[in-house]
């Protein structure tokens, strides 16, 4: 029989169409399940970011009710209720006095005064939560209620959990020191759920994979899984998987090599970059225009792919900011530097490393303690690292000035990067309170260009010594502009290929 070349070739065919569709529908149906742990994990995601949002406009407004003068009169009541119209999510405003509603932007003055909801947990800095409780002055409403010291603000019941995708199976999680207890839950398969540590990234109970994502700051969390499938051939992918094995045939080999190099987005080559070894790091030394010695370097990180070509850390910073991936990017620098470096900082402890951060990084209540951990298992001191900012990531200065201050008191400087671009101000310095500025390149290398009776360098110049600022100038390239910029600014640092590439570690301190 397999003497006949036409049997022997659809024996053989025959075999290779099986074994490739098999093949084919094993992987379908992992990559249907891959992708639906990520969705999942993207949905809980932006369920986070927008619970975020919330609680932080309803934080604010207790900060702004508690700075303002108690006396319950026409003027601060109708303050109140502009604190509610001007809200996005708020939907009532109180103050108390002696731990007794006094006047709401509902009912004006209360009298007698009213006692404000028990208390379901107690939040960071004693901030007081009460859930689902009824609204005083509205007959039949219920809201969520945060008080702290003598200001409440409520928002509406279900607005936490009508933020939840209708396509998740998910639960709402309260925390409270070691314990935690479901809120609300939309499935019974959740019902029973009662520990969740909030550091995990996924959970599996009674079977089933959830992904967790939490609010630390407010102490909730969603456990969240995508609704099962009634079946896996109900997904588009696993017919497709299905046909293409049989198409296949005796390439069924060939075709799972190419299912698996299939391209993937950016953001999940930057994870499996991050895990593979494809980031590095080089370092561009930054030296003191007044002796040209290395006192310090930027940390940069290069990607190159398996195929060997070089992705523009722009595109993939980019696309880690936008996919809320950056905090995992800066951490993975973090650990790398001090892997690289430790044993020459600790030689060196006048040299100082900076690493570029997202204002979104320094906000995060866990950056901190993640640094300073990494710090002492280093055994370094903090002002080993610095930390640069773009100037574009900063327009929230109020937020971001505290978050600055809290870095800087642990002993970290603080830069900004790219000085010139987009909200240059003495003001705007002012107001951030940082260590130095680092001069764009492009905009001081135009400077340069100019007229020697140019303005505006001396004027950055002049705003840095009034501020008491640092100024580091970026992109050297040849020595007139070193001469001019040690002329303007004696005490200048600066950084460009004049005095070195970017380097490995291993010669960074050589």
């Amino acid at each position: 029989m397999f003497r006949k070349p036409l049997t022997r070739h659809v024996l053989c065919m025959s075999a290779g169409a099986l074994l490739s569709v098999l093949l084919c529908l094993a992987f379908g149906a992992w990559s249907v399940q891959r992708d639906r742990a990520e969705q999942a994990g993207e949905l809980a995601d932006s369920y986070v970011n927008l619970a975020r949002r919330i609680t932080a406009e309803a934080v604010e407004a207790l900060a702004v009710i508690q700075a303002t003068p108690t006396d319950c009169g026409p003027q601060e009541i109708a303050h109140l209720r502009a604190l509610v119209l001007n809200g996005r999510f708020i939907k009532a405003a109180a103050r108390l006095d002696n731990g007794q509603i006094v006047c709401s932007s509902i009912t004006g003055r209360v009298d007698p005064p009213a006692p404000p909801p028990r208390a379901d947990l107690t939040g960071e800095g004693g901030r007081r939560v009460s859930f689902n409780v009824p609204e005083l002055g509205a007959p039949g409403s219920r809201s969520m209620v945060l008080r702290e010291g003598d200001a409440m603000v409520s928002i509406h019941a279900r607005t936490f959990i009508e933020l939840a995708d209708p396509r998740l199976d998910f639960a709402l999680i309260a925390k409270e020191g070691e314990m935690s207890r479901v809120l609300y839950t939309n499935t019974s398969a959740l019902q029973g759920l009662e520990r969740v540590a909030g550091t995990e990234g996924a959970l599996n109970f009674n079977g089933r994979r959830y992904e967790v994502r939490c609010l630390q700051a407010y102490t909730g969390c969603i456990v969240a899984a995508l609704r099962p499938l009634q079946s896996l051939w109900s997904s588009s992918v696993m017919l497709e998987m299905g046909a293409f094995g049989v198409l296949l045939g005796m390439t069924g080999g060939f075709a799972v090599s190419a299912l698996l190099g299939r391209s993937r987005s950016l953001s999940r080559q930057l994870l499996l970059a991050m895990r593979s070894g494809e980031l590095r790091l080089v370092y561009q030394p930054i030296v003191r225009l007044s002796d040209r010695r290395r006192v310090g370097a930027e940390a940069l990180l290069r990607w190159t792919d398996v195929t060997g070509k070089p992705v523009s850390p722009d595109a993939f910073i980019s696309e880690a900011e936008r996919n809320g991936m950056i905090g995992q990017v800066t951490r993975f620098v973090i650990s790398r530097v001090l892997e690289d470096l430790g044993d020459g900082l600790r030689r060196r402890p006048d040299f100082q490393v900076t690493v570029n951060v997202s204002a979104d990084d320094l906000m995060d209540s866990s950056f901190l303690p993640f640094l300073s951990a990494r710090l002492q298992a280093a055994r370094l001191q903090a002002c080993s690292i610095g930390l640069e900012l773009t100037e574009r990531t900063t327009a929230n200065s109020r937020e971001l000035s505290r978050a600055i201050a809290r870095v800087r008191e642990a002993g970290h400087k603080v830069y900004i990067d790219d000085f010139g671009t987009d909200y240059s101000s003495l003001s705007y310095l002012s107001r951030l309170r940082v260590d130095a500025i680092k001069i764009n390149r492009t905009f001081m290398q135009a400077l340069h260009d100019q007229s020697d009776q140019d303005t505006i360098a001396p004027q950055i110049v002049v705003m840095a010594e009034v501020l008491g600022l640092t100024m580091v100038v970026e992109g050297i390239e040849e020595e007139q502009q070193a001469t001019y910029f040690h002329t303007l600014a004696p005490d200048a640092l600066a950084q460009g290929w004049l005095f070195s590439k970017p380097v490995e570690a291993a010669h960074l301190f050589s």
